[in-house]
This record gives C-alpha cells, sequence and structure tokens, in this order.
C-alpha cells in the first residue's frame, strides 16, 4: 500500500510544478533558484490536492508503524528503568515518526520499546513503532543526553503517526487505540515513562483548527495518558510548520498562529512543560523538503528538545 501512496504523491507533485512552470522545471531547464520558486510556487495547489489525505490509508489503526523486526538485537527492558535511565514516550504526527531524510543509528545505550510485541530492541532508524522507515529524532537526542551526562542510558517509546490531526488521538479519533496500546503496553512490562513528548500541530495548522479547540483536545489528551498511569512531564512542542515544498522560506499555514499560540498556553496545564518550538527550524539547510528534517536538521531539533528537557 505505501508504494502506491508514493507514487501518487510523486504524480501530484510532477503535475502541480508542470501547471505552474511547464515541463522544464522538471528537466532541469531553469537555474536551480527558478526550479526551487517553482516547487515553493506549486506547493498551495499540492496541498489542495492532499487536503483530505488519510494517514495510514487501507489498514487499521494498530497495523500502522514500522513494525519489522528483522535484524534487530533484542534486549532486556530492566536494564533501562535504573534511577539513571530516560524513558521518553513519544508520538505526534511525521516529524515524531520516521520522516526524517536520513536515517541515525545511536551511539550510546539506547533502546526502543516496541509496543506492537511489547520487546525492547537496540535502537536504530527507522524506529519500531512509528510509521514511515526514515529517520528519527529521538536516537540523536538519546545520545545527546547519554554524552551530556544526564542518564546512563534511554529508553524510547515512540509512535507517532505522519500527517494525524490531534482529534485522530481523542478517545473517538482513529489512532486513540494505538496510544492505548502504548498505555498498556508500557505499563503490562512496568516501564514508568519519565518524559512524554508530543510534536504534533502541522495538520491542525492546515486544517484551520481553532486555539480554543487545540487547547481543549490536548487538555483531554493528558486525561487519557493519565489515566493510562503515566505521571510523567509532558513536553508539547510548538509546530506548525509544513510546507511540502523544495527552496527557502514559505508562507505559513492560515491556521499556524491559532495552533502556535494554544500551543504556547498548555504550560497553563498542571504536569505540562514547554518543549521546542521547531517552527524556529525553517530552511533548505534544515528541511528536505520545507516540512521534514534533513541530517542537519536532525541536529538542531534533538538541540531544542535537550534545552526543553535540560532547562
Amino acid at each position: 500500500m505505501k508504494w502506491i501512496v508514493r507514487i501518487v504523491l510523486l504524480a501530484l507533485w510532477a503535475a502541480s510544478i508542470i501547471y505552474v512552470f511547464g515541463i522544464g522545471a522538471l528537466v532541469g531547464k531553469f537555474a536551480p533558484q527558478v526550479a526551487e520558486e517553482s516547487m515553493n510556487r506549486s506547493a498551495p495547489l499540492l496541498m489542495m490536492f492532499l487536503a483530505d489525505y488519510e494517514p495510514c490509508q487501507g489498514v487499521g489503526a494498530l497495523e500502522c508503524g514500522f513494525q519489522d523486526t528483522t535484524g534487530r538485537t533484542e534486549v532486556s527492558c530492566q536494564a533501562y528503568m535504573g534511577e539513571r535511565s530516560a524513558v521518553l514516550m513519544t508520538f505526534g504526527q511525521s516529524n515524531s515518526a520516521n520522516a526524517g531524510d536520513d536515517k541515525y543509528i545511536p551511539l550510546g545505550p539506547v533502546a526502543n520499546f516496541n509496543i506492537h510485541d511489547g520487546k525492547c530492541y537496540e535502537a536504530e532508524d527507522p524506529l519500531l513503532g512509528p510509521d514511515a522507515e526514515g529517520g528519527a529524532v529521538w536516537g540523536v537526542l538519546a545520545d545527546k543526553l547519554i554524552a551530556q551526562g544526564h542518564y546512563d542510558n534511554v529508553m524510547i517509546v515512540p509512535f507517532g503517526i505522519g500527517g494525524s490531526a490531534i482529534s485522530q488521538w481523542q478517545a473517538d479519533g482513529r489512532f486513540h487505540d494505538i496510544l492505548r496500546l502504548a498505555l498498556d503496553r508500557t505499563a503490562t512490562s512496568n516501564i514508568a515513562p519519565t518524559h512524554v513528548l508530543w510534536h504534533q500541530g502541522e495538520s491542525d495548522a492546515g486544517a484551520g483548527t481553532s486555539e480554543r479547540d487545540y487547547f481543549n483536545m490536548f487538555d483531554a489528551l493528558v486525561g487519557h495518558i493519565r489515566s493510562g498511569g503515566v505521571t510523567a512531564p509532558v513536553y508539547p512542542a510548538v509546530a506548525t510548520h509544513c510546507a511540502l515544498a523544495i527552496g527557502g522560506e514559505s508562507e505559513p499555514a492560515p491556521g499556524a498562529e491559532a495552533v502556535r499560540t494554544a500551543q504556547a498556553r498548555l504550560v497553563e496545564l498542571p504536569g505540562v512543560f514547554a518543549g521546542p518550538d521547531t517552527d524556529q527550524i525553517q530552511g533548505p539547510l534544515y528541511r528536505h523538503d520545507n516540512c521534514h528534517f534533513n541530517a542537519k536538521g536532525m541536529q538542531a531539533h534533538a538541540d531544542a528538545w535537550l534545552s526543553a528537557l535540560t532547562d
């Protein structure tokens, strides 16, 4: 199914560029800066085509996420749960999942708890749990936490789904079962998260979710996390930027300011602390498609999380 979605997305991207600038934009007849401009200008048209895009089409919610353990090394979960251990429960949409342009293998003792089988493995990208098959920021962050002496080892419990809206994680939402599975599997394994990291908002910025609705839905989401027995502090990022265009800066989504305002206010909720403002990490130096991070962007993304968790 994934290859069909990729072909459709590629065809829509090509059609949008041809529509705006003609066939020359695809065969290199323009100077690079003109080609970049064509991609930026065609982005709104592409976003129109994708307005009704539904993540994980054709499969059940619990089938979403990378689950292939072939070649993975299983480790003891208990070895990553001491006083000097961090257990990072991470979710949201694509920039919390495996949507990075470059894969990463942690250098330090970093485990990946796979919510789909309840086992721990040596962490490597793509992480087990989230969807997509690229790189994730969490292994990079784990190495930084260890290298700076904050922890001796780190366990990552990731399950983000690309393109997901905050409403889809609610009790009546499509991906709530994934959240429940993560909470149930960690509880059964006696794994107590030390931090809950939420990176999401790009879809809601595009959809025009109001400040009040986003705030209230996040409040409810924290309630579901607490009902699952997780008492760890929750760190929501400020994140709305996803232009799906290659090149320079682009205009923010129409609902970006409302979502950003809501995300900044989430610290008013009990047990919620400020995550990083990743909207500040923009441009082709950091994002390979003006939405998802490349290797340099992953380092900046991880540094932003590091500051949020340690300051």
